[in-house]
């Protein structure tokens, strides 16, 4: 046996007594890397291979497909590295690998690499490769290779032995308990589970499915972000009913039903359930999840803390206050302990230093006061050099928004049309924003991508003002998009956000910049927030983003006279459509966030003006005369004269009014979004407000 293959059998040994997932990287020519890659694979039944250039025989998988692999199992995975680096399908295979198992990196000699290698995120990934979690073997002086030393033998680690329900571990047979309760025990106390991948999460809802299943017919709803986010549940329920899982994600056995309803047929259908599961909750927007709390009395909400594609850190910070609201007895369920790996994992330990899966934001006792922070501009370099900023910038990031992803990092580091800005007080990060250059296009360019010829890769900004409003100049001009504005939850509301905005604004005026834009999801707390910082609406996206469930709102802020010449059109344009799109794209549109737009456009129209006949005629109204279907367009004049006026004060009423009069809501809508018995009283409702409106104004 050679000294390698004896390495490779030690190492495997080590492995599987250990239940520990060990990281090789063999750094070598690449012929020879292949052969040393299987001839550790050899040592396994369950092997992948990622990349375009596997060897014959051996399952493999490009880097664009590798998502189809989530939810199954192995226990070897070879990242070939000479092909270049695919993050994203690297985090997500590692973590298929079941305990006992090896990760294989193919990684190019010095002489070897590409230019890519040098960007400061490749460099970062070298440096993370001289890390003790890590097993190196790489040319020597005399022509042989480099053997690490192997790592010390831990204790061996028997094979789990099942516990009460077939769980893995006490925590599992906790979690299956907790949500066994939530059916069984009071109503409208939601669980909450926390996990990190391998702690057998989605098991405990399968498990638990099962049991619930078998003890009574009862029908359980599962949801989550995509269907393939189930399997694992589906899998394990199937398991204790004895049933063979196929791929219907339906499951059916005297008289119980386990099925599977995507998030939006869920909330749009409200089918009856005996328990709502929802996995991977923190991948759902927020005001879904909070509908489904409202709409379910028993729920349990599932989400993976530190994960490839994001976090549910952000999710379990958020969720708790409208869970303290809505259902102040809820519970909380917490699996810290791995499954599918011993505790202290090498590669999950490396994954998460090289990746920051779990970066937290800078640690701080007491709130932040505004006068303390300063800002600046800050390069690649200036956090490479510094890994606890690093962390605190991401982790923010992170904190902010779900589908921060590893693929984040790299841009953050490596895209050289990105500018950092960041609130810093003393040494600690407390805000960010994320500004991408884009725009400069030829005349010949712009002109393609307003008629949707071309679409070059990036651009977002200067592109969608170009193609969707059909305005090139834009696309011509230079301009800045921010990606990310993200402020430290102790920084909150001290101006800090808009201080950062402001910032970026004097940069881009200094850097000729034509105008700034940024997308954002419509939500009432964000609305306002752009508005004071000067940004206007340029456009509304007709279908909600799956990201957050709301219309993305397109907004920017002219900078130059170039600029200002096409954004007083854009504006217009913007007031025409959604004036005209009320009462049917946004027909539906949470009112929270269609008053303010619909109002700003309003400021924009012109109106006609109001005769005397039709004022003649609302007061017969108000006085329980003319019926409401006579008077639409009458009503609807004299309220967006009203709302264009300020004259108009109760909130309550202008929502039902704009509900009804512009969104056209059906009677039925309008009984169920604002509690009336019926059509008799919603009217009632109605004329007693234009009653009263006209009595404080009148003509």
């Amino acid at each position: 046996m050679s000294e390698l293959s004896r390495f490779i059998s030690d190492l495997v040994s080590r492995a599987k007594q250990s239940r520990h997932r060990y990281l090789l990287c063999i750094e070598s020519e690449h012929s020879w890397g292949i052969n040393a890659a299987l001839l550790a694979q050899a040592h396994y039944s369950d092997s992948l291979w990622l990349g375009d250039d596997a060897p014959q025989n051996v399952p493999s998988v490009s880097a664009k497909k590798a998502q189809a692999w989530l939810g199954q199992d192995s226990d070897f995975l070879t990242v070939d590295l000479h092909q270049g680096l695919a993050i994203e399908a690297m985090a997500a295979l590692a973590g298929t690998i079941r305990g006992g198992g090896l990760m294989v990196l193919l990684l190019p000699g010095p002489r070897d690499r590409s230019g890519d290698w040098q960007s400061p995120f490749m460099q970062r990934f070298l440096s993370q490769l001289s890390s003790h979690h890590v097993l190196t073997i790489k040319p020597g002086r005399d022509g042989k290779m480099c053997l690490p030393l192997l790592p010390e033998a831990p204790p061996a680690v028997n094979d789990i032995a099942e516990r009460r329900y077939g769980c893995l571990s006490d925590e599992q047979v906790d979690a299956v308990e907790a949500i066994r309760r939530v059916v069984t025990g009071h109503r409208r106390r939601p669980l909450v589970i926390t996990a990190d991948r391998g702690r057998g999460k989605s098991s405990a809802l399968g498990i638990a499915a099962g049991i619930l299943m078998k003890e009574k017919p009862r029908k359980i709803l599962v949801t989550a972000p995509r269907q393939r986010n189930a399997q694992t549940v589906f899998r394990h329920a199937a398991n204790i009913l004895g049933l063979a899982a196929d791929s219907s994600y339906q499951l059916e056995q005297d008289g119980s039903q386990l099925c599977f309803v995507a998030p939006d047929t869920l909330l749009a259908e409200r089918p009856p359930a005996d328990l709502l599961i929802v996995d991977e909750a923190a991948a759902i927007p927020a005001p879904l999840l909070q509908k489904m709390l409202s709409g379910y009395s028993r729920v349990v909400f599932a989400s993976t803390i530190h994960g490839y594609e994001g976090t549910g850190r952000g999710f379990a910070i958020k969720f708790t206050s409208v869970l303290d609201a809505m259902t102040p007895q809820w519970r909380a369920c917490s699996m810290t302990s791995p499954i599918r790996w011993a505790a202290g994992d090498p590669l999950e330990n490396w994954l998460f230093e090289t990746l920051l899966l779990d970066a937290e934001p800078a640690s701080m006792a007491e709130p932040v006061s505004a006068a303390d922070v300063q800002y600046h501009r800050i390069s690649p370099l200036w956090l490479t050099e510094r890994p606890d900023s690093l962390s605190q910038l991401f982790g923010l990031l992170v904190n902010a928004h779900y589908q921060t992803s590893p693929s984040d990092l790299k841009q953050l580091l490596d895209d050289p049309d990105l500018a950092i800005f960041v609130a810093l007080k003393d040494e600690l990060i407390v805000g960010c924003v994320l500004l991408s250059c884009e725009g400069g296009f030829s005349a010949e360019l712009a002109q393609a991508i307003c008629l949707g010829q071309r679409r070059p890769r990036g651009h977002l900004l200067a592109q969608s003002v170009a193609a969707h409003l059909g305005l090139a100049e834009a696309a011509s001009q230079h301009c800045g998009r921010i990606l990310r504005i993200a402020v430290h939850d102790n920084a909150r509301n001290m101006g800090i956000g808009s201080a950062l905005l402001a910032q970026v604004q004097g940069w881009a005026v200094r850097n000729q910049l034509d105008f700034l834009g940024t997308s954002f999801a419509a939500s009432s707390e964000l609305l306002p927030f752009w508005h004071r910082a000067g940004y206007a609406p340029v456009r509304l996206g007709i279908v909600k983003d799956g990201a957050s469930g709301c219309h993305s709102l397109l907004s920017v802020l002219p900078l130059s006279g170039a600029s200002k010449s096409w954004f007083a059109m854009a504006t217009s344009a913007f007031s025409i459509s959604f004036l005209a799109q009320a009462c049917e794209q946004f027909r539906l549109l949470d009112r929270a966030v269609f008053l303010p737009l619909y109002s700003h456009c309003l400021m924009l129209a012109e109106l006609p003006q109001i005769p005397d006949m039709v004022y003649r005629q609302l007061l017969h109204f108000s006085l329980g005369g003319l019926g409401y279907d006579l008077l639409v367009g009458q009503l609807s004049l004299w309220l967006q004269h009203g709302l264009k006026s300020g004259e108009l004060m109760d909130q309550n009423g202008i929502e039902v009014m704009l509900a009804k009069v512009i969104q056209r809501q059906s009677w039925t809508e309008i009984q169920a979004q604002f509690g009336f018995t019926g059509r008799k009283q919603a009217e009632l409702f109605l004329r007693h407000f234009v009653g009263n409106a006209l009595q404080n104004h009148p003509h």
